[in-house]
């Protein structure tokens, strides 16, 4: 049975390793990251470039192709640790992490790729009130659907748990600001730690998102990825992925490395473990 969704590793160049993300990505060059990701038997990656240093297409392009990996994501997690922020009073950032969010789009749409909006918003303001930051979020979010749509790419608002920002964390939350948006181009995306910290159930946070999310980030929240260290594991794999059947999940799937010890197993027996849960 063909696998319902593109199976992919969070990928980025080595230089992340300095930023203190938060958690372990496949790292390379760029013509390395999509031979690595099919060699551990995954379909391709989800690539997290440096947003003041976005790759041309063309590069990526043909390392895809010589691998026969795809790239169906955009990450720009990124910004959150390179001091970027969509949402913040100072406008001289916004209008630094807008133009560098827009760079990531160009790059996507170049591919027909989905672009993620998960920490790249910001922490949320201080003492400021969810009126104003609502006010600063349509504008920005507006200004950058219209982008995506020019370009050809998707945008994927990702709720976060609080500990990662103060602002839109749920799933709920989330689809109402693609009803308020109302664009092809602005959409939502699901993510299993914030399905385990922010909702009141998984269910009711893959539910939620109506049919419309058609990529979801698949770790722990202990940061280990399925089907490795189960011991230790928070989420219930098994009923997880019951529920992104029983919705008919489609479109694709990334996964994080091991945090610890050599990643190479773990991956590929990530990647098994995912193949054999989806076809259940």
């Amino acid at each position: 049975m063909a696998l319902p969704v593109s199976l992919c590793l969070f990928a980025s160049t080595p230089d992340i390793t300095d930023l203190g993300f938060i958690v372990r990505v496949l790292t390379g060059n760029i013509d390395e990251l999509p031979k690595q990701a099919i060699e551990w038997g995954y379909d391709g990656i989800e690539f997290m470039p440096d947003p003041e240093k976005v790759p041309e297409p063309a590069v990526m392009e043909r390392a895809l192709k010589a691998a026969g990996a795809a790239m169906p994501v955009v990450n720009t997690g990124r910004m959150g640790v390179q001091r970027m922020a969509l949402i913040d009073d100072d406008e001289a950032v916004r209008s630094r992490s807008i133009a560098a969010f827009k760079r990531m789009l160009d790059f996507a749409g170049f591919f027909g790729a989905r672009v993620g909006l998960g920490i790249a918003r910001g922490k949320g303001i201080p003492g400021a009130t969810r009126e104003h930051m609502d006010r600063l979020a349509g504008d920005v979010f507006r200004e950058l659907a219209e982008h995506a749509e020019r370009t050809g790419a998707v945008i994927m608002l990702e709720p976060a748990d609080p500990g990662v920002t103060s602002y839109i964390n749920t799933v709920d939350e989330a689809m109402e600001w693609v009803r308020r948006i109302a664009s092809p181009a602005f959409s939502v995306m699901l993510d299993t730690y914030e399905l385990a910290e922010s909702e009141p159930s998984i269910e009711h946070g893959i539910r939620a998102a109506r049919g419309q999310a058609h990529h979801i980030h698949l770790y722990d929240p202990s940061r280990w990825p399925p089907g490795v260290r189960a011991e230790t594991n928070r989420l219930d794999w098994p009923v997880v992925f019951k529920l992104l059947r029983e919705t008919s999940f489609r479109g694709s799937a990334s996964v994080v490395l091991v945090p610890e010890g050599d990643p190479a197993p773990a991956a590929r027996q990530t990647a098994s473990f995912i193949r054999r849960a989806f076809t259940g």
